[in-house]
């Protein structure tokens, strides 16, 4: 069965190069949008692309254009996101594309339509650099990982290290007795 997890995970891997958030919240925090995204380059038009991941039909049915106002205004593509077979292109507004994550690839059901978004306010500036913290939050994960293989491989030295003294010492021992 696949997670919303395992949707968002695979987002964020092929998000490299892009500007993203998770969470992303708007108006105050009173509406988010699970997954964001922002071409940083000028040739893209600075393409923003909102993603809602779905993972259940029930879930899907209490969605409403009035819920994702703030990602509508903010991107120039609306996404639903679900595991294969949970919706029906039929069953898409039309403002919405589809895509289904199998658990090791996107399919894209329906484009997105494109939208015209508006420019940017302070709070979805604001609003962007809090829930970006995720990008802050690998950086520490990285780093404890980092941390923790560093130790290891200390460990590993010290253990070789002592390998070593001992064969050495019982090299000179057999080479003096002999």
């Amino acid at each position: 069965m696949i997670a919303a997890r395992d949707i968002l995970e695979a987002l964020i891997a092929l998000s490299e190069g892009r500007i993203w958030a998770s969470e992303l919240g708007f108006f105050s925090g009173s509406r988010r949008i699970d997954f964001w995204t922002l071409e940083p380059t000028h040739s893209q038009g600075f393409r923003a692309s909102a993603y809602e991941i779905k993972i259940s039909r029930a879930d899907f049915l209490r969605d409403s254009i009035e819920k994702q106002d703030g990602a509508l205004r903010w991107s120039d593509r609306f996404w639903y996101v679900t595991p294969p077979g949970l919706l029906a292109v039929a069953d898409l507004p039309d403002w919405a594309g589809l895509q289904e994550w199998d658990g090791i690839a996107f399919k894209v059901r329906r484009k997105a339509p494109p939208r015209a978004k508006q420019a940017p306010d302070w709070e979805l500036i604001v609003s962007l650099l809090r829930n970006s913290g995720d990008c802050r939050r690998d950086v520490g994960l990285i780093k404890a990982q980092a941390m923790f293989l560093q130790g290891r491989v200390d460990q590993l030295l010290r253990q070789e290290k002592l390998r070593n003294d001992y064969q050495l010492n019982r090299w000179m021992k057999k080479a003096v007795l002999a």
